[in-house]
């Protein structure tokens, strides 16, 4: 504070020096000495200034980047380890006094110091296939819980769009020992109590002073059939014979004869509570000749030997009721992921039943108790669980116990996950495939009769005069028609056999060119961002057809955020080293241009997500969409050779990805151009029109001569050739592509025998790529897609014929 005051002072003095300096040649003008000497002191307190400010700045910079790196080192050692990796496991970053070349060498050492566990399989999975998630890892020990280290260990993949398109790994692992030693070791000694006392050989149970049962172990339960819930708070006499409600518990061992609820009657040697005792503890041990005779066979049964523990295939034991006895680290593993094990649901003396799939509860219920009383042959049947997709064929097979009064069963699980997955793979496939062909095939029979309405309205309304009644009549008819025709369109577009003309583009440019669209289309109420990549590579896709899917994504988004919100477009690159499940379909290994449309809407339902494709499938409400907007997005992705993945979560906005490969080929990018009206659409040549439809055919052949054209007609290829044959001169032939007996492409073919340089406009509703494989590649072959105009049609014989003349 000191120095800038000094600063200032300097600077003071030296603009009152300098004033003085002015007003001693204004007043001693002979004498400059004085003025000199004024000057040159000014200037000196000025230059003092300037160096102070300017080593003050210096300062503050390096304090700034002192301070920067100290918060980095800082926020560095809040982590014990921090590994950073590439997409191809290479390491790029490590904090670890042992620097690992590669992921997975990294992996190799870290599973050797942490115990095995559902929880390493699921880090490692992680890992190896960028999934984001945290985990709690147990190091060392000496199998009592002592000794332990654990580890709090981090898995962040990193937003390609936040460098380069890479796909880099972020792993930090944090030690919080000291925070969970203690718990873990008073949570194990719990349930090790615990575990002894429920499967003990011995039964017990409390009692209040007015003879109440009020805790038990699972033994006793066992004893008497029942689960210990339904025993607590039932009068003791209930289970022993010949007990009065209120009598006075005996002082010494006695013995009695318990009766359970569904077998019959045993006896049993009760060890009352001592006198001295706070707790009204009692212990019961069975003295039935069925104990003596097959209690060690029975003891050996019930518990996990080390066949059954070290089994791969998962499996379980249970009662009748559905109690679990025993399971093996197998079937622990399988059902980690939403069931804490030997903790709360998923114990010793817990319910299978309850962690079964609700919608399978009841019969997998009743099987299993069919099969424990061998009503029923134990065949293999599929069983789910509730939370987890694994898929799994359950083989049961009945155990003989003499421990327990009910039967019990030994289940076995084989995972069919993958199985599944594949069936319902299959079955999209078929569904999406035969919907395809159905809507193929509709769409090209309604694209003849949208043809037939749209051009018979085109020569209506060369009759009329815009002001006649007539005329608004036939603009209604042709606007619906036109209507049609766009869901024909759609329709064709999710068969993927709509009409393209890819080229090569560059995405940065098409969407600059949209984005006054969009935001004329999206509204005031929602703010319109563009993110763009650097350097995009190119894509040769229809860029027409491309400004489609992005104008019905921004609907769709526009209609989820009804009260306003943000609309984001971005884009960037994206390098899949390894091939990557998207739904129902494989992406391959490549590199993708990658769209993100962001909406921060409402959302999409998750039991909604795998429909959203699907044709007429909408949740908007009732006449406010055709259902045909997505499903017209997924068939021009995927006819460009594009992929597309949706990730959406209630009230937080849905993203869609489109990924679209990258050429590489030599066809140069190609430039926004703006099509050039043909004015004159008049000529006087000779056109041969062969189409199998007569309404179709009469249009256009009323049309064409309309325009000063000679135009002759034929409803078949073998018509068309006898016209020919006739010596007839023609200047263009107008064909059909399906037609009875003899198909477009035949027929162009057998003419251009006979007429070599004869220019062929090929008609159809189904797109041009179905058909143009099978010709040659001929410049003197041009395509018109159904349902066209009058003016479409005159256009396209004018421009084709024109190319001639030229």
């Amino acid at each position: 504070m000191a120095s800038k005051r000094l600063a200032y002072l300097l600077g003071f003095v030296g603009i009152v020096l300098w004033g003085g300096s002015l007003l001693a040649i204004a007043t001693f003008s002979d004498d400059y000495r004085i003025t000199i000497a004024l000057s040159v002191l000014g200037a000196l307190s000025l230059v003092g200034m300037g160096i102070y400010f300017f080593f003050q700045r210096f300062h503050n910079n390096h304090l700034h980047k002192t301070n920067l790196t100290a918060v980095i080192h800082n926020t560095l050692a809040n982590y014990h380890e921090v590994h950073l990796f590439d997409e191809t496991g290479k390491t790029l970053f490590s904090t670890h006094p042992h620097l690992y070349a590669h992921k997975k060498e990294f992996l190799r050492r870290l599973m050797l110091r942490v115990q095995a566990s559902p929880e390493t399989t699921r880090f490692k999975k992680w890992l190896e296939e960028h999934y984001p998630g945290e985990i709690l890892l147990a190091e060392g020990g000496d199998g009592l819980g002592q000794q332990q280290r654990w580890w709090l260990a981090h898995v962040s993949p990193i937003d390609p769009l936040l460098v380069g398109g890479r796909h880099l790994l972020l792993v930090t692992m944090t030690e919080v020992t000291k925070y969970l030693t203690p718990y873990h070791q008073l949570k194990a000694a719990y349930h090790q109590l615990e575990s002894f006392l429920d499967n003990a050989p011995f039964a017990l149970f409390y009692t209040n002073r007015t003879g109440h049962i009020v805790g038990s172990n699972d033994t006793f339960g066992q004893w008497l059939g029942l689960d210990r819930n339904e025993i607590l708070g039932q009068p003791l006499a209930a289970y022993i014979e010949n007990w009065n409600s209120g009598q006075a518990l005996p002082l010494k061992p006695l013995v009695i004869t318990l009766k359970p609820s569904k077998k019959s009657a045993f006896k049993a040697l009760w060890f009352p509570p001592s006198l001295q005792s706070k707790d009204q503890v009692s212990f019961l041990c069975r003295l039935d000749d069925q104990l003596i005779a097959g209690g060690l066979q029975t003891h050996k049964g019930g518990g996990m030997d080390d066949t059954f523990n070290q089994a791969p295939i998962p499996a379980v034991v249970i009662q009748e009721d559905g109690r679990m006895l025993s399971f093996n680290p197998a079937f622990a593993a399988m059902i980690s992921d939403v069931i804490t094990v030997n903790h709360d649901r998923l114990k010793l003396g817990g319910n299978l039943y309850e962690i079964v799939h609700p919608s399978t509860r009841g019969e997998i219920a009743n099987r299993l108790r069919n099969i424990a009383s061998q009503q029923t042959a134990a065949i293999p049947f599929e069983m789910r669980f509730e939370g987890i997709k694994t898929h799994t064929t359950a083989y049961a097979t009945p155990l003989k116990s003499s421990m327990s009064l009910q039967p019990s069963l030994l289940i076995q699980f084989i995972d069919i996950s993958e199985q599944k997955r594949l069936e319902q793979q299959f079955i999209q496939s078929q569904k999406m495939q035969a919907v395809g062909q159905l809507a193929g095939g509709i769409a090209h029979d309604f694209n003849n009769l949208l043809t037939a309405m749209i051009g018979f309205c085109d020569l209506l309304l060369q009759r009329y005069m815009p002001s006649d009644p007539s005329y608004t009549d036939i603009i209604q008819i042709k606007q619906n028609a036109n209507r049609a025709a766009n869901l024909v369109r759609q329709l064709l577009a999710f068969s993927r056999q709509q009409n393209l003309q890819p080229k090569v583009i560059n995405i940065t440019d098409t969407l600059a060119e949209l984005s006054a669209l969009l935001r004329r289309l999206i509204g005031a109420g929602i703010d319109l961002q563009m993110i763009h990549g650097r350097d995009l590579w190119p894509v040769r896709v229809d860029a027409s057809q491309l400004e489609q899917v992005i104008i019905n994504l921004a609907v769709n988004a526009r209609d989820a955020m009804s009260q306003g919100g943000n609309l984001i477009i971005r884009t960037g690159h994206y390098q899949l080293p390894r091939p990557r499940q998207l739904g129902h379909e494989t992406m391959p290994v490549g590199d993708y241009v990658l769209i993100e449309v962001v909406d921060t809407g409402h959302g999409i339902q998750q039991e909604h997500l795998d429909h959203i494709f699907e044709p007429f499938f909408s949740t908007k409400e009732l006449g406010s969409g055709t259902g045909l907007g997505l499903s017209t997005v997924y068939g021009i992705v995927k006819q460009t050779g594009g992929f597309i993945a949706v990730e959406s979560e209630q009230d937080h906005g849905t993203i869609f990805k489109l990924f679209l490969p990258r050429y590489d080929g030599v066809e140069p990018i190609s430039t926004i151009e703006h099509e050039q009206q043909t004015t004159d659409l008049t000529g006087s040549e000779t056109i041969l029109l062969v189409e199998d439809e007569d309404a179709v055919r009469l249009f256009s052949g009323r049309a064409l001569r309309e325009k000063g054209y000679r135009v002759l007609e034929a409803n078949s290829g073998d018509a068309a050739l006898d016209i020919i044959k006739k010596g007839e001169v023609l200047d263009l032939l107008i064909t059909d592509v399906v037609m009875p007996k003899m198909d477009g492409p035949t027929l162009n073919k057998k003419v251009r025998d006979l007429l070599p340089h004869i220019k062929t406009i090929f008609i159809s509703g189904y797109a041009e790529d179905t058909f143009r494989r099978n010709l040659d590649d001929n410049a003197q072959i041009h395509f018109l897609a159904k349902p066209f105009t009058l003016k479409d049609l005159a256009a396209k014989v004018k421009d084709v014929l024109h190319a001639k003349k030229r």
